[in-house]
């Protein structure tokens, strides 16, 4: 019966019944501790979401049933968590950074996509610039729900992710710059 309730209905319902929470966590535990692995690695993840649920629980009652969906919400207390954690956070990122600089390679990540330049220039970011970028890019939310989740008005969100994106892309997250002319093949010959 709990899986027709919407995610405010549950919640609603679990100040009185406590385990009906357990619904919401089949629901978005998943979706929260991938976005916590992303932010902060797999290492402290499971314990970070956790956390997450724990806090969840804890403030079910206040809940303010906005919106259906509560993923918004997870993701929300999911920030604070991470923030109470920044600290592991930088010194994880500065350490990822310096070991693919020096041994190219080795640093291994589920996102390939995730280069030494990238993982300085988000460092580089304003925090709040960063948490709103990752809840849309990483968390998978809409801004709408990243508002939601930050707490703050969508086009603040929307003024955020511009912020951080036109930062990123005056780091040096540009390409890297074509073969020079002497190392390039022509017709399977090696031009020299």
């Amino acid at each position: 019966m709990e899986s027709n309730l919407t995610d405010a209905e549950l919640l609603a319902r679990s100040v009185d019944q406590p385990a009906v929470f357990a619904g919401l966590f089949e629901r978005h535990g998943l979706a929260v501790r991938r976005y916590v692995v992303r932010r902060i690695g797999d290492g402290a993840g499971d314990d970070i979401a956790s956390e997450v649920f724990a806090r969840a629980f804890r403030a079910r009652g206040h809940y303010r049933v906005e919106h259906d969906a509560a993923l918004p919400w997870l993701l929300g207390i999911a920030n604070n968590v991470i923030a109470d954690h920044r600290r592991l956070e930088r010194r994880r990122l500065a350490a990822l950074e310096r070991l693919a600089r020096e041994t190219p390679g080795v640093v291994e990540h589920p996102d390939p996509g995730l280069a030494p330049e990238l993982v300085a220039a988000l460092r580089a970011l304003p925090g709040v610039e960063r948490d709103t970028l990752l809840l849309v890019v990483w968390g998978e939310l809409t801004q709408e729900e990243a508002a939601v989740a930050v707490g703050v008005p969508v086009g603040t969100v929307s003024s955020r992710i511009t912020r951080a994106r036109k930062r990123l892309m005056t780091t040096s997250l540009r390409p890297a710059p074509p073969a020079r002319a002497a190392e390039l093949q022509l017709n399977g010959e090696t031009n020299a």
